[in-house]
């Protein structure tokens, strides 16, 4: 059972996430998440004493959602199967450019300001790395479809030619059809 002290980080982290989506990156304060979260700012700073430290917990806690949404997609299938956890990555990255771009791409550009937060988003881009690269397909196949997949996202946050929804639908049918 998690504590009471770990519940509110996560109501807190939802609250701040929510936010973004509904409003913009660029809008996010600490007054704003603490407004959405119903809680006053003096319990927000008890839990994320700086906007750092939110930004930091932030991307700690999409990069974690957005790894067990990778497992519980690759367990869909036989998770040892001829590449699964690719397939994994291509669905669970089309679902995320769907629903969280906005909030993606803000982390994205944080990171690149903040080392912890840069640290925390490697760590979870390694995970994923090891496990395409351990998926009984030609590892230089599955690193090729997890970089087509980072453009995806890059195309989008450096808004440089983002591909319409139709092109950006052929192009992971596509990667799917190489995990086979």
């Amino acid at each position: 059972m998690e504590s009471k002290a770990s519940l509110k980080r996560q109501h807190i982290l939802k609250s701040a996430t929510d936010f973004i989506l509904q409003n913009d990156f660029n809008s996010l304060t600490l007054d704003s998440v603490a407004k959405q979260a119903g809680i006053s700012k003096g319990g927000l700073l008890y839990h994320f004493p700086s906007k750092e430290a939110l930004m930091i917990g932030l991307a700690q806690y999409i990069f974690e959602k957005f790894n067990m949404q990778f497992n519980e997609q690759a367990n869909k299938e036989n998770p040892i199967e001829k590449g699964t956890w690719c397939r994994a990555l291509i669905e669970v990255t089309k679902w995320d450019l769907e629903h969280n771009a906005e909030l993606n791409i803000g982390l994205i550009a944080a990171s690149m300001l903040n080392a912890d937060v840069s640290e925390s988003i490697s760590q979870s881009y390694q995970y994923v790395q090891n496990k395409v690269e351990q998926d009984n397909i030609d590892p230089v196949t599955a690193t090729i479809i997890r970089l087509a997949i980072d453009g995806l996202y890059y195309s989008e946050l450096f808004n440089l030619a983002p591909l319409d929804e139709n092109l950006r639908e052929k192009v992971l049918q596509q990667l799917i059809a190489m995990t086979k």
